[in-house]
């Protein structure tokens, strides 16, 4: 991911804190293999791995370890980033489509809230968030070519993703998702 929540797409270590220890005093940004760890500005596609580790270190923020969360997570990322085309693959989308079929499991997903953020589809730019008419509307804050809310855009992405990467449990209409 990128900006506020900015993580390697390699490894999983956070970008965003100053501290390279975690609670524990073990390492963030330690390589797995004998390849130095890119220090980058975060990516828009991680690995599945990445997402992995920054969905156990931003629940251990909130809760306790959870073997069975963590288990469970670790299988959809796997079928979520097998399953994800272009659009569909950044780190947000996969990220919100996790949230849904983990609350669909029965797991306390509210959490995931306050470690992602909506960035525009097309460009990766902030949103600007608005109240409009019918409720909060998001256009792009880059005023990129595709104007509108992208939030309706975002959870169609999110929606689609988890029907083609879970076809065995229905999804809901998009007003319905439980994480965006």
């Amino acid at each position: 991911m990128i900006g506020d929540h900015a993580f390697c797409p390699t490894s999983g270590a956070s970008l965003s804190e100053e501290s390279h220890y975690d609670e524990r005093g073990v390492p963030q940004r330690a390589p797995a293999t004998d390849d130095p760890v890119p220090l980058t500005t975060g990516g828009t596609r991680s690995s599945r791995r990445a997402l992995l580790r920054y969905f156990r270190r931003c629940h251990r923020r909130h809760a306790d370890p959870d073997g069975k969360l963590y288990g469970r997570a670790s299988l959809a990322l796997a079928r979520l980033k097998r399953t994800a085309n272009a659009r569909e693959g950044r780190d947000e989308i996969v990220w919100y489509a996790l949230g849904e079929r983990l609350a669909r499991h029965g797991f306390e997903v509210a959490w995931m809230h306050a470690h992602a953020e909506p960035r525009c589809p097309d460009c990766g730019g902030r949103l600007a968030f608005e109240r409009g008419p019918s409720g909060l509307v998001a256009p792009c804050g880059l005023s990129c070519a595709h104007g509108g809310d992208r939030l309706d855009e975002i959870r169609g992405l999110v929606a689609s993703l988890h029907e083609r990467a879970f076809p065995d449990e229905p999804t809901p209409p998009t007003d319905d998702l439980h994480v965006l």
